[in-house]
């Protein structure tokens, strides 16, 4: 019986995953945005204190017209090749600049701009756009 070495045994593990699609996608990105808690579209905290996030989901508006317009955003940008350009999603945006994701590239930034920000920073201008 051949011996297999752990070297190739792990990248055939990593190759199976990236191929996959496991990481960061539309899907969980827009769920982080307006999913339930502990997700972003809740508020969370006791109102009042500093502690308190009111919630990406706001009084008026649903989460899955919130979820559709994130995923439209995200799958549209997908399916342009492009560069990120001046796009920096790491960097304070006012709410005042409207910003769309062009292409798969900005997507791509974004989406990970999305997983590694907080509720408060993704609530308050960074990674934008948050609808």
């Amino acid at each position: 019986m051949p011996t297999r070495s752990p070297l190739a045994f792990c990248l055939a593990a990593s190759l199976s995953l990236f191929f996959s699609g496991c990481g960061n996608d539309c899907q969980s990105t827009c769920a982080k945005l307006y999913g339930t808690a502990p997700n972003c579209g809740d508020p969370s905290g006791e109102k009042g204190t500093d502690s308190y996030f009111p919630g990406l989901v706001t009084f008026g508006q649903t989460r899955e017209k919130k979820t559709r317009q994130c995923m439209d955003a995200c799958e549209g940008a997908l399916e342009t090749p492009g560069e990120v350009g001046d796009y920096r999603p790491t960097e304070y945006t006012p709410s005042d600049q409207p910003v769309e994701l062009e292409n798969d590239r900005q997507a791509a930034v974004w989406m990970d701009c999305v997983e590694s920000h907080s509720c408060d920073n993704l609530a308050s201008g960074y990674c934008a756009p948050v609808w």
